[in-house]
């Protein structure tokens, strides 16, 4: 067994909160079933990224600044995964895609940390066969225009009708906390895996 260095550093302790959460939120199922989305091999590989290259302090540091630009922010950090685990990922599937599923329950699960709380508003919703099923037989004016893209496979579709889709759930959004008598209001897209948990 290797013994931990005390005290840790700052640097120490932000890059096993990265891997650890790296572990917590990897979805298992990608690497599973008749026509996996990634090899395997692929947990490890996406725990080193984290580790080794997601930018977890300036998270830590700035995360109200990233806030406003998230959407950029985001597809930066989509393409480092992409380039991180390209080879890992089946030949049916677009790369940015998968990243993005692997990014949105990373960010996700990373909201346990008080210092990552502020980009909580800006999360994307991690889009898969499941949420698209949900997502289709919904009636909304803000999902009508996305009612085929929905009927596709999430991973075989390029990251910008991933961003459609983003863009369209807060339209979604608007109309779900516009209802008369609402009981409550929804303040990101990560929320809405509550109509359907």
């Amino acid at each position: 067994m290797q013994k931990m260095a005390l005290p840790l550093t700052r640097k120490d302790l932000l890059q096993r909160i990265a891997v650890e959460t790296a572990r917590m939120s990897y979805p298992g199922s990608m690497s599973r079933g008749k026509k996996p989305v990634v090899t395997e091999g692929t947990k490890a590989a996406l725990e080193a990224y984290f580790q080794d290259v997601f930018p977890i302090a300036a998270v830590w540091n700035s995360a109200p600044e990233i806030a406003p630009q998230y959407d950029a922010w985001h597809k930066d950090r989509v393409n480092e995964i992409a380039a991180h685990i390209g080879p890992n990922i089946s030949a049916h599937n677009v790369q940015a895609s998968v990243a993005a599923k692997f990014l949105n329950t990373f960010m996700h699960q990373l909201m346990k940390y008080q210092e990552a709380r502020p980009l909580f508003t800006c999360l994307h919703l991690p889009l898969d066969a499941r949420v698209f099923d949900k997502l289709l037989r919904i009636r909304s004016p803000s999902l009508t225009p996305l009612r085929a893209t929905f009927k596709s496979p999430p991973y075989s579709l390029p990251y910008q009708e991933h961003a459609k889709i983003q863009a369209a759930l807060w339209a979604f959004i608007a109309e779900l906390n516009a209802r008369p008598n609402v009981g409550f209001q929804l303040a990101s897209r990560i929320e809405l895996n509550w109509l359907w948990l």
